[in-house]
């Protein structure tokens, strides 16, 4: 961008907590309620299961040359496995009454433990039973009791198996979505103290501006007290203006702008013929989201130390406009710039700087640019996005 010819140096239905009715639920420690999205699941990895262990008999047989019929091995394979879908929603209760964690691990090992064992031989047991019912060929031609030995001991150790798996598996869930309530919950509390630190620098730059314009009146209050009046009635629609935006850290540009136009009436006064303001607004760029109260301080410099400094007529220019999604902003005057002088940035610069800081990271850029015969260009560079029109 360029200030008036002279190119700058480049650096569903909810319930009342707002939740759908089928939501899954968390506890605020991590651990899972159950709701109707999570029976859906439950059912539906245990059918999962049972599939996969009845394709496996199948294809087992199948290779033996002997595949065996496919609706009686689904009816004798699926609801042997299905058995654990109501079985995991007590599990789920006694691990959350009962975590594994470290200040009750023994005394949750031990209940899980009988647990386990009960469960497993239920689970057993009902195994047993409905393969004996349904099974075609039943007990294989061995004795009840050498049976029932054999198929306990493999059924039950599957069973006691599955049971620490559902309790591995909660444990993994509930930890990850304690997990992401506490990311949350930090990503809250930077929220929380970035819009603690960009309100008092805010509040730093109100009583800093009112100081020097009040400044800038009180030399016409004994000279030329009407025009004094009118200023004051100026500065206090000033006033209302910033305090409207006050609970807004980002505006429109245009009505940054606005804004500024009022401060620099009040400055015109003070400065008379020698002060001259050019504006170049890119139309795209009106409508453009900037630091509420981020030109302000740079136009205050430029005219303290800028134009301030001249003896005769200064000029002071203000162009904005997008490029590549970056909204580019340059302030310029042709006072004597930083004439190879350290900068010491006051108020107004440092405040800016902290501000965009905060704000944007490491998405801006901000830099002060000195020109060889004097002036300075004052260039901000910030993401560029569009507010929507006010109503």
């Amino acid at each position: 961008m360029e200030c008036a010819g002279r190119r700058a140096a480049g650096p569903r239905r909810r319930d009342g907590r707002g939740r759908t009715m089928n939501q899954q639920r968390s506890t605020g420690d991590g651990s899972i309620e159950f709701g109707v999205r999570r029976w859906l699941v439950v059912i539906g990895v245990w059918s999962g299961v049972a599939l996969f262990s009845a394709g496996q008999i199948y294809l087992a047989r199948a290779a033996l040359g002997d595949p065996p019929p496919l609706w009686p091995l689904l009816v004798l394979e699926v609801p042997v496995w299905l058995v654990w879908a109501p079985l995991t929603a007590p599990i789920v209760m006694l691990t959350r009454r009962f975590p594994l964690d470290r200040s009750h691990l023994g005394r949750s090992v031990v209940v899980h433990g009988a647990t386990a064992i009960a469960v497993s031989v239920l689970a057993v047991a009902f195994r047993m039973y409905w393969y004996q019912t349904f099974n075609p060929y039943p007990l294989g031609g061995t004795s009840v009791t050498t049976w029932f030995w054999q198929y306990f001991r493999q059924s039950f150790i599957v069973g006691f198996v599955i049971y620490w798996a559902v309790v591995g598996v909660y444990h993994a869930v509930a930890n990850y979505h304690l997990f992401q309530e506490r990311e949350l919950e930090v990503s809250r509390a930077k929220a929380q103290l970035t819009e603690a630190r960009l309100q008092a620098l805010k509040m730093q730059l109100h009583p800093h501006f009112l100081f020097n314009t009040l400044n800038s009146i009180s030399a016409l209050v004994e000279q030329q007290p009407s025009e004094a009046r009118r200023l004051i009635a100026q500065l206090a629609d000033l006033l209302r203006a910033s305090l409207r935006s006050d609970a807004m850290h980002v505006i429109a540009l245009e009505d940054e702008i606005e804004f500024l136009g009022r401060y620099l009436d009040i400055e015109r006064v003070r400065f008379g013929d020698r002060l001259n303001v050019a504006m170049r607004i890119d139309p795209a760029a009106r409508r453009a989201a900037i630091p509420s109260f981020l030109l302000q301080p740079l136009v205050e410099n430029a005219l303290r130390h800028g134009i301030g400094q001249r003896e005769s007529a200064g000029r002071l220019w203000l162009s904005a406009k997008p490029s590549n999604r970056v909204l580019v902003i340059h302030v310029c005057d042709n006072g004597p710039g930083l004439a190879d002088r350290p900068v010491r940035e006051g108020v107004g610069l440092s405040n800016t700087r902290r501000r965009l800081r905060a704000l944007y990271g490491a998405a801006h850029s901000f830099s002060l640019t000195s020109w060889p015969g004097g002036g300075l260009d004052v260039r901000v560079e910030i993401p560029y996005r569009v507010l929507e029109q006010r109503a």
